[in-house]
């Protein structure tokens, strides 16, 4: 038995059809489940500030060592590790920036662990953020933290707080799955940037509030009140 041309045609044409419509979604539920995932990546240059001359205690919380980002956009959930790229990065600022760093297991254990500890600081990652080239309608990924730094005494009193914010903006396309390297790069240059901040600000801040002393500018040579003669 021979089937007609036209007949194989029609059959095959709907058959397509069919298909289509039942993978449509079955892509559409595919798309929906893609996970982006990466590691945030950045190396603080060592800052060139002038060593404050004071020992301190510093207490990293496990919410900070292993901090990750988590959320769903457009179908797509994005986790981010951002404990190891910020917990390195801090550790190289303070050492960079006082005379000695004292490791301590809690913020009121700095006069247990050492008598000379003179405060004990505590890094938190308030806020982490993102936008796309989806988000804003440029062709740029760009990211902010928000970093604040508690200050205790010795004994685990809270006296002063500062925070400081990172900004870090790459270039790239708004094509799925094209954007993980981009927001990588992004991500390590909020860090860098919010670790300049703390570099440059954190002594001031804490001179104004009295944390520390500030050090004495050089004297001036004195002026002569003797006038030149005629």
């Amino acid at each position: 038995m021979h089937t007609n041309p036209a007949v194989q045609h029609r059959c095959r044409r709907h058959s397509s059809r069919w298909l289509r419509q039942l993978w449509w979604p079955v892509l559409a539920l595919l798309a929906a489940c893609t996970t982006t995932q990466f590691e945030a990546e950045t190396v603080i240059p060592q800052p060139l500030v002038t060593r404050i001359p004071v020992i301190v205690g510093v207490y990293v919380p496990a919410a900070f060592r292993e901090a990750v980002h988590r959320e769903k956009r457009d179908g797509t959930e994005v986790v981010i590790g951002l404990g190891k790229a910020q917990t390195d990065g801090f550790q190289r600022l303070m050492n960079a920036m006082f005379d000695r760093v004292v490791p301590v297991p809690a913020t009121d254990a700095g006069a247990a662990t050492d008598p000379a500890i003179r405060g004990v600081l505590e890094p938190v990652l308030e806020e982490f953020s993102y936008v796309t080239p989806r988000d804003t309608g440029t062709p740029l990924f760009a990211v902010s933290l928000r970093y604040r730094i508690n200050a205790y005494t010795p004994a685990g009193q809270l006296v002063d707080s500062w925070t400081f914010t990172g900004y870090g903006a790459q270039p790239g396309s708004s094509v799925p799955g094209q954007g993980r390297d981009v927001l990588q790069r992004a991500a390590g240059i909020a860090m860098r940037d919010a670790g300049a901040k703390i570099a440059v600000e954190f002594r001031e801040q804490a001179i104004v509030r009295g944390l520390i002393e500030a050090t004495p500018a050089p004297a001036s040579p004195p002026v002569s009140d003797d006038q030149p003669p005629p």
